[in-house]
């Protein structure tokens, strides 16, 4: 099938079931074979296979929406009562004044161009922009809506947000046992970040950007040495007094 599952670097990788004993599986793209025909990832993206083949799919640069995928958008203008929103696809997408939790005709969110935006991808066709939303089946936000002044907007590729929001993924949870921060991930590649002060947000940001390479495995080691040389920096001065 092509059906895929989220891979990150360094995971072992099951030959496909589809293909017999003795036909030896050709391997594509990020994977490479073991001693013993054990098979590893060395790239994080979507493992993909066909009955002869596997292969890691890196996602392609451009973002392509998908019915359910959670995203950021920048509110880009309004026509009638829909706002365009720019999520990073080919397409701008668009959003009913009424996808928000307590809007009615007579109570309507205020939205302004330049709003980041934490919405729903609710549908997409061939022919029509994809339409999003910023309330769940029950009508309810749940953390989505127009996000906080104050946090930093950055790009990351897409494959590394979807191995943020993976449940395998332990960098996050690593990163907040030493710092308070908020973060909003899309699957568009966006990601919105909060913290205390502006050097621990450049911080992060650059170790979330260099991560994209580092086998799982290695993620706690990789998270505690860069914080380690973080804080190294704040060490005060002595001064000599001499």
């Amino acid at each position: 099938s092509v059906m895929g599952t989220v891979i990150l670097p360094g995971e072992l990788i099951e030959p496909s079931s589809s293909s017999g004993a003795n036909d030896k599986q050709i391997i594509g793209y990020g994977i490479e074979r073991l001693e013993g025909d054990q098979l590893v990832s060395t790239q994080p993206g979507i493992l993909r296979s066909t009955a002869k083949k596997q292969w890691i799919s890196v996602q392609a640069r451009r973002y392509v929406p998908e019915r359910g995928d959670a995203v950021l958008g920048v509110v880009t203008g309004k026509i009638g009562d829909l706002f365009k929103v720019d999520i990073g696809s080919a397409d701008l997408a668009f959003l009913s004044y009424l996808a928000f939790e307590g809007a009615t005709k007579r109570n309507r969110p205020t939205l302004k161009t330049g709003d980041l935006l934490y919405a729903r991808v609710i549908s997409t066709s061939k022919h029509v922009e994809p339409e999003l939303s910023c309330v769940d089946a029950e009508q309810k936000a749940r953390g989505m809506g127009v996000l906080p002044i104050g946090g930093s907007f950055f790009r990351v590729p897409l494959h590394v947000a979807r191995r943020l929001l993976s449940p395998k993924s332990q960098l996050l949870k690593l990163l907040g046992e030493d710092f308070k921060f908020e973060i909003t991930i899309g699957l568009n590649g966006r990601v919105w970040l909060l913290c205390d002060a502006h050097r621990v947000l450049v911080f992060m940001r650059n170790l979330i950007l260099k991560s994209e390479y580092v086998v799982e495995s290695d993620i706690p080691a990789y998270v505690e040495r860069e914080i380690r040389r973080f804080k190294g920096f704040e060490q005060p001065v002595k001064m000599d007094t001499q």
